[in-house]
């Protein structure tokens, strides 16, 4: 992904590990709520050597024993949390995913949160369905909602919905808002909605080494949080593999690749 400045010019970063220390160390020169959300984050405008990019921060902490949402439906150990937002895509990098956005911890004004970097030029799926705009590559589409169903199931979000599911204008699919992830559920929320995957993230999640994702999140992450994500990796794999038994390899892998970007047009003579 090449991030962009407010004014759409290519951010100034070689990887993702110089644009988090851009993140958690640039200077704030803007800020304001913003609307639509549960838990209230703030844009950010961020300045640093020159170089601007728009960012959203988020401090939401609430715990409770228990919690019961809309429908009845209730949520033992329920948490919302800031810090779910880099765990999701430091988990993502591990599973070689590109489409959380990066995130990392910093203070706003003395109070801890977690800032992401902000994808510009997005639509929401919620647009998407309102103006009943259809993606040009049906089948790449749904090969993305696919990687996007796993992941969730993995991390058990619980707050999945068409506001934070973002579109850029190369119709890639990134997924934002994970406050609400990182259950200590040890089953899957809908196991049916696992009918196929991407074959390197499957690989890779064959490959996790459980020592190296405990030391990557445990930062974000409790024990208990990280015993339940490996748990759900685990049923994840059983459930392919009963898919790839019954069905076949072919109809349960598939190759995911990001399509060239658009060549810019010629000159004018």
């Amino acid at each position: 992904m090449r991030w962009t400045d407010p004014d759409g010019k290519t951010l100034p970063f070689a990887s993702d590990d110089e644009l988090l220390v851009f993140l958690r160390t640039a200077d704030v020169q803007s800020e304001k709520e913003l609307s639509g959300g549960i838990t209230v984050p703030k844009k950010l405008l961020l300045e640093k050597d020159g170089v601007r990019a728009n960012a959203v921060f988020r401090d939401v902490h609430e715990e409770k024993s228990g919690a019961t949402f809309s429908g009845g439906v209730g949520d033992l150990f329920f948490r919302d949390n800031y810090v779910f937002e880099p765990a999701a895509y430091e988990l993502s990098r591990l599973l070689g995913l590109d489409n959380v956005p990066p995130a990392t911890l910093r203070k706003l004004h003395g109070k801890k949160g977690s800032v992401q970097i902000w994808v510009e030029h997005a639509m929401t799926e919620t647009k998407r369905v309102k103006d009943k705009i259809e993606p040009p590559d049906e089948a790449r589409w749904k090969k993305q909602l696919q990687m996007m169903n796993v992941f969730d199931a993995l991390v058990y979000n619980t707050d999945r919905n068409r506001g934070n599911i973002l579109i850029t204008p190369d119709w890639k699919l990134w997924m934002i808002d994970h406050t609400r992830a990182f259950r200590r559920n040890t089953e899957l929320q809908d196991a049916a909605a696992l009918k196929q995957c991407e074959r390197g993230m499957y690989e890779k999640l064959k490959a996790l080494d459980e020592a190296v994702a405990r030391e990557r999140l445990k930062e974000y992450l409790s024990n208990l949080e990280i015993n339940a994500m490996l748990k759900r990796r685990k049923l994840i794999l059983e459930r392919l593999d009963q898919l790839i038994v019954g069905n076949g390899e072919d109809a349960v892998l598939y190759v995911y690749t990001e399509p060239p970007p658009a060549s810019p047009p010629p000159p004018n003579p």
